[in-house]
């Protein structure tokens, strides 16, 4: 994925925000408040896991003793190299292949579905008065947080 400065779905985000993303329905599906509420509260609640296994990578890249050998003096000429390779995969380095680096680019695409259904949600808000009242309703009765194992 290419880091052209934009973040990810920006392009449909601002075309929500000024009413020129459309979708087709058929008679089928209706647009539930309820939805809205819980997409951006799982979405939420995933960036929280996200930035929890953010924390996790960096205190095994800022580890000091590995017990591998890895100290001065120690005749286990690998465990320097092999507590190296875990702090950069843990960390990163400028390849962006690190773990903390894979998770904030699944950070960033969380973001962006939660901020595109946030002004999908208040373009319904301003314009349903209907979808407005069950929408402040569903959020004020929600449960909080989306249990993500860990």
């Amino acid at each position: 994925m290419a880091d052209d400065g934009k973040r990810p779905m920006q392009g449909m985000i601002d075309a929500a925000g000024e009413g020129q993303l459309s979708v087709s329905f058929n008679s089928d599906v209706r647009v539930n408040a309820e939805e809205f509420v819980y997409i951006d509260r799982d979405c939420q609640a995933m960036k929280d896991k996200i930035r929890a296994m953010q924390r996790t990578a960096e205190g095994v890249a800022n580890r000091e003793a590995w017990g591998l050998g890895e100290d001065p003096g120690s005749w286990i000429r690998s465990g320097k190299v092999l507590v190296s390779r875990f702090k950069t995969k843990a960390q990163g380095d400028e390849s962006g292949n690190s773990v903390h680096a894979i998770l904030e680019r699944h950070y960033q695409m969380v973001d962006g579905i939660q901020e595109l259904h946030r002004v999908i949600a208040q373009r319904y808000l301003d314009t349903d008065s209907e979808f407005a009242s069950r929408y402040n309703e569903v959020m004020a009765s929600a449960p909080q947080g989306l249990q993500v194992p860990k």
